[in-house]
Order: C-alpha cells, then sequence, then structure tokens
C-alpha cells in the first residue's frame, strides 16, 4: 500500500462534515509543509463573511472542533492555524514567469453514518469512519490523496516547469458556501487553467465511468439552491378549540404536494424536492410550526428562476389558505456550468500518457450539481479555462451511499494524469 492510499484511509476514518473539518485542514497542511509548501489556512483560505450563517459554525463549536481535532491525531501547531476555519491552499511557484494553473480537491464528507458490517472493507481494514454521523460517502477522501499526491511529486519533479501551481483544499462542498468563499478571497482571479477531479461520475449517456476509464471535462452542471421554510401557525386542542387553531403542518403538507406537481421546464432539466419535513408538537395539539426543506434545480438561469416564481407562489398560496405565515433561510446558489473544450483537450492529451486509463471519453456527465462550477466560472470570467474531470473507479455503491467504497488504484491514476496536464501546461518550451 503506498502513502497515498495510507492517507485517503486515514481521512476515510476521520471524516468531517462542512465547514467542520479541522482536523482534516490541519493534517493536509502539516503534510504539505512536510513536503517544503507554505500554506495558506483558515481566514486566509475563505471569506468567512460568504459562508450562510446558519451552516456557519459557532465560536464554541469552532473550540469543540479544535478540541475533538487533537485528539484524533492532529497537530496542535497546525490546528491552531486554522483558527477554527477548515481550508487549505499551497503553491508550488517555479519561480519562472508562466502560467498559473489551480486544482481544487474538495475534502468534506457527508451526514449520516458508515455501516460496521463484516464484509465491507474500510470495517474489515479497520479505517471504518470514527466520527457519529460523518462517511466519505462521496470519495472527497480520495481526493485530497489527489491533491497530496499531486504535491509531492512537484517537489520531486525532474524536468523544467515555468509559472505556478496552486492546490486549493476546499471545505463545504456538500453544503453551501464552500467554493464561494474562496472565491470571493480572490484567489482564482490570476487563474489561466482550472482543474477539478471526481471520482465515478458517468460518461456522456449517463453511465458509471469504472476503474481504467475516465472523462476530460463535463458540461451538464445545473444550478441548485435550498430553501428551509418554517410555517408559523397556532396552538390549540383540536376537541375543545379547533376553531382557534391555525395548523402548520397542514399548510406544510399542501405545500409540498404542489410543490412536486410543478410542471417541468421545457428549456432543460428541472427538478424540485422536498427532502425534509418537521412539524408539531403532540398527537392531541394543532402543529404551530412545521418545516420543510425544499430544494431546487435547472439547466439555466432561466428554468432556476421559473421554478423559483412557482415555489413562492405555491409558498404563498398554501400560507394563505391556512390563514398563517412563513420565513425562510435561503442558501443561495450553487451555479450552472460548463468545462472548456480547450481545456478537455489539454486533459486528453494528457490522460492517454496513463497507462491505467484505457477507456477515455472526452466529455462526461456530472448528473447534478458540485461548487467547482463556481470556480470554472470565475476563472472564464477572467479568460482562463477549465474543466471538471471524471476519474473511473470501480465502487461497492452510488456515490452518497453509505457503503460507498472505490477502487483505490484511481488515486495513482490521477495523480498521474494531473503531472502530465501540469507538463502539458507548465513545461518550459
Amino acid at each position: 500500500m503506498n502513502k497515498f492510499v495510507e492517507y485517503r484511509r486515514e481521512f476515510h476514518k476521520y471524516p468531517e462534515n462542512g465547514w467542520r473539518e479541522i482536523r482534516t485542514s490541519a493534517r493536509i497542511a502539516e503534510i504539505l509543509t512536510g513536503m517544503g509548501y507554505q500554506c495558506l489556512m483558515g481566514p486566509d483560505v475563505v471569506h468567512e463573511e460568504s459562508i450562510v450563517k446558519f451552516v456557519r459554525p459557532s465560536d464554541e463549536e469552532k473550540a469543540e472542533q479544535m478540541k475533538r481535532a487533537i485528539v484524533q491525531g492532529a497537530n496542535p501547531a497546525f490546528v491552531e492555524k486554522t483558527k477554527g476555519v477548515s481550508g487549505v491552499i499551497a503553491e508550488y511557484d517555479t519561480g519562472k514567469k508562466g502560467p498559473v494553473t489551480a486544482f481544487r480537491f474538495d475534502i468534506d464528507c457527508l451526514p449520516y453514518d458508515e455501516p460496521q458490517e463484516q464484509g465491507f472493507r474500510p470495517f474489515d481494514e479497520a479505517f471504518i469512519s470514527t466520527n457519529p454521523g460523518a462517511v466519505h460517502a462521496c470519495g472527497h477522501d480520495a481526493h485530497i490523496a489527489m491533491g497530496l499526491g499531486i504535491a509531492a511529486n512537484l517537489m520531486e519533479r525532474q524536468e523544467p516547469l515555468c509559472g505556478k501551481i496552486r492546490l486549493i483544499f476546499q471545505p463545504a462542498e456538500e453544503t453551501f458556501g464552500g467554493a464561494l468563499s474562496i472565491v470571493n478571497q480572490g484567489h482564482l482571479d490570476d487563474v489561466n487553467y482550472f482543474i477539478a477531479f471526481h471520482d465515478a461520475l458517468g460518461n456522456k449517456e449517463g453511465e458509471q465511468l469504472l476503474s481504467h476509464s475516465m472523462c476530460c471535462g463535463c458540461k451538464d452542471f445545473v444550478s441548485a439552491r435550498q430553501l428551509d421554510v418554517t410555517f408559523h401557525g397556532h396552538a390549540a386542542h383540536p376537541c375543545s378549540a379547533p376553531q382557534a387553531g391555525k395548523n402548520a403542518l397542514l399548510a406544510a403538507c399542501s405545500a409540498v404536494l404542489n410543490l412536486h406537481s410543478i410542471a417541468h421546464h421545457a428549456g432543460g432539466l428541472s427538478t424540485v424536492n422536498v427532502g425534509e419535513i418537521q412539524g408539531g408538537v403532540a398527537p392531541n395539539t394543532i402543529a404551530p410550526e412545521a418545516l420543510i426543506k425544499i430544494e431546487y434545480r435547472g439547466e439555466k438561469k432561466e428554468i432556476c428562476d421559473y421554478l423559483e416564481k412557482r415555489i413562492f407562489d405555491i409558498l404563498d398560496g398554501s400560507a394563505k389558505a391556512y390563514d398563517i405565515t412563513y420565513t425562510y433561510d435561503d442558501y443561495g446558489e450553487v451555479p450552472c456550468g460548463k468545462s472548456d473544450d480547450a481545456m478537455m483537450e489539454i486533459i486528453e492529451r494528457a490522460a492517454r500518457k496513463v497507462p491505467w486509463f484505457k477507456e477515455i471519453h472526452f466529455e462526461g456527465c456530472v448528473g447534478g450539481t458540485d461548487d467547482a462550477a463556481t470556480m470554472i466560472n470565475r476563472v472564464q470570467q477572467h479568460g482562463g479555462i477549465g474543466t471538471y474531470i471524471g476519474v473511473g473507479t470501480d465502487t461497492t455503491g452510488p456515490l452518497h451511499n453509505a457503503k460507498f467504497d472505490l477502487d483505490e488504484d484511481c488515486i495513482g491514476a490521477a495523480i498521474d494524469l494531473g503531472m502530465n496536464a501540469i507538463r502539458e501546461i507548465h513545461a518550459v518550451k
């Protein structure tokens, strides 16, 4: 087992949810510093005001996460450098004039438990998650290892290169604001070439990319938004004074049914989903409050605008029908985006030099959203080009399944691919 697979398993064992990746950040910085890098950490990486207030950890929670990081083996000096804020950036500067290339590696996990079952490799080989309600079920542990591998190879390089290579270890991809917080700190403004990796994406037909396959970029990012809507009613006894009650739970249920009845938009993919509903206080009390969590996605901005109008029409109507009010928290937008053909052509040339890749697809499929699109968009706005690469891997389940595990050979292949891309871009002519 090579050290980058060992790193993947270490980060798998200690997963951390978005904006809580303190041990993860401290260990990444410690490893990179040991290689010879100087690292930006915490508030130097992210623009804290860009973190949506209702997903931002409190000062007390930051302190708790920092304590846990140390208990779980992080170096206290690097934990202190986080200042309770996750994210790490390291840069390799060749010292010669040339382009700036940025790599993005997401570092957060998903908020559920990993099954402790015999026959499941993380359990059998003792790298199962030790943190309740946290599991690397989307391969971000492997992405971290890929980034560390590219960093190590850069330090060991022999051929002459020019320009700068920036390695961005981004928090909170699975929530909101991770990429935006780094973009708003200006770290993408001078980037000419942008590359993000993700394992287990699909080919253009939507079929999973398996081991020994890859895609050079994706163009099907959809815009995604999330709302937490709370209906405010009035509690009363359902028998003795039902006329005094205003049932927030019924308003929420009415809204849910109608939200799922919104007509699709002919202009492209459009989805609305209510993934969670909470409400009421007791069986013999008219529910005074109810919460629904809504996510909606559109392939184009005009589709999201259409969905937004219909959603708020329904929320207004449901509240009015039951004579109640509602409030909502808006998480903001993860935008749509597209990889650039010119960048994908560079990646295709780089991939053909990696023997592990037997099947190379020029274009692949995200099948949803990734806030790497925020970074791609910023690079494109400043005249640069970018891509979102799919690294194929056999898996034990789909992405976002608690029993997700992957073929660790994909890590080495991605490292080789990244280094070949650097040579294509930064080789001294």
